[in-house]
């Protein structure tokens, strides 16, 4: 079994990020289970799901790098998660600038990516490259 980066520091990251997207969205977030396809879903506040989501938070600006990259199996698991919920499978990252959306389809070439900072030689897999432009500020 692969180990588990995810820290407190991260949930709380994350925590900070359900409550900018309920409050600037008028929405209510609900987070998944521990260890889900996704990290949760976007719902109205009479409770109608909106999007499951996948939430990042990264150390550099938006515009470090031309292309966001995440791990294929992320991608497709959030896919199926959204196609089984009928909802879009939205990718929210904050940077160090803002905080950005980008409903991901299904129209991702794939290549081999990953970290390698870890000495954790699955952290190195198939990934997608999504070109920063297409993220738009929440």
């Amino acid at each position: 079994m692969r180990p588990i980066y995810e820290t407190d520091q991260d949930r709380g990251r994350e925590r900070e990020v359900h409550s900018y997207l309920e409050s600037k969205l008028d929405c209510v977030f609900k987070v998944a289970d521990r260890l889900s396809n996704v990290d949760g879903f976007l719902c109205s506040v009479d409770g109608e799901m909106v999007a499951a989501v996948e939430i990042k938070t990264r150390r550099n600006s938006k515009a470090k790098y031309p292309t966001y990259m995440l791990s294929a199996a992320k991608w497709r698991n959030g896919l199926e998660t959204g196609k089984i919920y009928g909802v879009p499978f939205v990718l929210i990252v904050k940077f160090t600038d803002g905080i950005y959306a980008v409903a991901l389809s299904d129209r991702y070439k794939t290549s081999h990516g990953g970290r390698y900072d870890r000495g954790d030689a699955r952290d190195a897999e198939e990934c997608i490259y999504i070109p920063i432009d297409k993220f738009h500020e929440v």
